[in-house]
């Protein structure tokens, strides 16, 4: 079981991914934004892995992961995104291609995301890049 920050602002999605996990028996919490998900890492609660959403509105998960490129130890890291209106999906992870350990296109499936969860947890943690 891992501790897992899920950040994402379409509350329909952020609520699938969070069931997905759940049930896969993590411990997820979740932020309906940047600027909530920074707030709880800033706070101190640690975790194992955590999902941002790439593009959102004010803090973006961009500012996430900036953030956590420069803690001493991190977490695992897994960006997310489905693109814009404004910005394609390749653009976005384009942003975060530098700092996420791991990308994921939506839409996904649990099986897609369950694997990338693993292997992200096999995987030494990272110090600061």
């Amino acid at each position: 079981m891992a501790q897992i920050l899920v950040i994402e602002d379409m509350k329909t999605v952020r609520r699938t991914v969070c069931a997905m996990l759940t049930r896969a028996g993590h411990d997820v919490t979740e932020a309906i934004d940047g600027r909530e998900g920074l707030d709880i890492l800033q706070a101190g609660q640690k975790f194992d892995v955590v999902i941002t959403d790439v593009l959102m509105p004010d803090t973006d998960g961009s500012e996430v992961l900036l953030y956590l490129s420069g803690q001493p130890t991190r977490p695992h890291t897994l960006a997310i995104s489905g693109g814009s209106a404004m910005v394609s999906r390749n653009e976005a992870f384009l942003l975060a291609r530098a700092t996420a350990d791991a990308m994921m296109a939506k839409p996904f499936d649990a099986a897609e995301l369950l694997a990338t969860i693993d292997h992200l947890l096999q995987s030494p943690r990272q110090a600061a890049r």
